[in-house]
């Protein structure tokens, strides 16, 4: 009898195992960035978050250091022992933030904490001018994979960050050294007609997101 409750136990004991092992988890990452003394630098969310005050995407920063939609030109202003103050209360998925470290606060790093899992992002591109745009992503995600369907010619992109820039030519795409949309980076779209209004839909889950930047699983 025992030689045969032995193996019905190991294959018991392996099926709990399996499912457990089976269970979804969530990926949480994080970004380390510098806000350099008396710079301006663009940010976006490249996480999602259940709460998206500024204080809880952005934590602590010195007196006076500030942050500003770009769109919109609302701002918060950080107050040691108080917090964030202003209009800008909550950030949004898809805008742009400078974030401004003023000149009597050293340089220094912070942290980009949050969830895995890509939000669609809807942006409305001005017509014959420059909007600012970025997409929810922990990721890279190369240009050639969106489609911009109402894109013409002399459209173009810029990297707020590094400045570099793509330009679309009806019939065969983007062209020029911006490749990818980054992670926590801003970008301009220079619109040469007509506005539209363009939607970005995440393709990938939490679950098979290539791994470029820190991460862990946590269930």
């Amino acid at each position: 009898m025992k030689k045969i409750l032995l193996p019905l136990l190991l294959i018991l004991a392996v099926g709990v195992l399996a499912a457990v092992e089976s269970e979804p988890s969530e990926v949480v990452g994080y970004f380390k960035l510098t806000a350099a003394s008396n710079s301006w630098s663009p940010l976006s969310l490249p996480f999602d978050y259940t709460d998206l005050s500024v204080g809880n995407v952005l934590g602590d920063f010195l007196n006076d250091d500030a942050i500003y939609d770009i769109a919109t030109s609302s701002s918060s202003v950080y107050y040691e022992g108080f917090g964030w103050f202003g209009d800008l209360v909550n950030l949004e998925y898809g805008k742009v933030y400078w974030i401004n470290r003023i000149e009597t606060n050293p340089t220094f790093n912070y942290y980009i904490l949050g969830k895995v899992d890509p939000n669609p992002v809807t942006v409305t591109f001005s017509g014959y001018g420059w909007t600012p745009f970025a997409l929810n992503e922990a990721t890279n995600i190369p240009l050639s994979s969106l489609t911009f369907s109402e894109a013409v010619n002399g459209d173009e992109i810029y990297d707020i960050a590094t400045s570099s820039s793509t330009v679309y030519y009806e019939g065969f795409g983007w062209f020029g050294d911006l490749e990818n949309i980054e992670p926590t980076h801003g970008y301009w779209y220079n619109r040469v007609d007509a506005g539209y209004t363009w939607t970005y839909t995440p393709s990938r889950s939490n679950n098979n997101v290539k791994n470029q930047f820190n991460s862990k699983n946590v269930k």
